[in-house]
């Protein structure tokens, strides 16, 4: 049990190191997988407040093709950095472009404006309870500092462990 907290330990600091360097605000992909920090509750119960979600990223030609009933990830703009996940409860083509009307599960009317298929970057995958608080709190240094001073300390405490294994109670009398 001990070996395996060591190791998830080891990993999230490593996950906290490498994206606080990657020099993507907001963006963060796991093995190609877009990963989001829910910050409202709008798409409650099925994603809550402080949930890490995973999508499966999509291109603009795979965005076409998505129906009612998907949960997307979208810019809130074209060109926007700030990302909102909503359900698909319709769509529209205007022009041969496809747009999608989008809701979030909590809120009592759809979004005020079609969402384009080319602001489309990922289609939901599988939310983390809580992981979102998670992720927040191995951003900060302290706590980054401390997973990896508990690392350290325990391959010191191991290699003393063996060596106490190997060498024996003091023998003295």
């Amino acid at each position: 049990m001990t070996v395996l907290i060591v190791v998830v330990a080891g990993f999230a600091a490593i996950a906290a190191v490498a994206t606080n360097i990657s020099g993507q605000k907001n963006k963060h992909t796991v093995f190609g997988h877009q990963v989001l920090i829910v910050v409202s509750g709008s798409m409650s119960p099925a994603i809550h407040t402080g949930d890490l979600i995973i999508d499966d990223t999509v291109t603009a030609q795979q965005a076409r093709y998505l129906h009612a009933g998907q949960v997307i990830s979208f810019r809130a703009a074209p060109g926007s950095t700030d990302v909102i996940t909503h359900r698909i409860i319709g769509r529209r083509i205007i022009r041969g472009a496809v747009n999608y009307i989008t809701k979030g599960d909590a809120n009592n009317s759809p979004d005020a404006a079609l969402r384009p298929a080319s602001d489309v970057i990922g289609v939901f995958r599988i939310s983390i309870r809580g992981g979102g608080y998670t992720v927040n709190a191995l951003h900060h240094p302290v706590v980054a500092v401390m997973l990896l001073a508990s690392v350290l300390l325990w391959l010191i405490a191991m290699a003393l462990w063996r060596k106490v294994g190997k060498d024996g109670p003091d023998k003295r009398q």
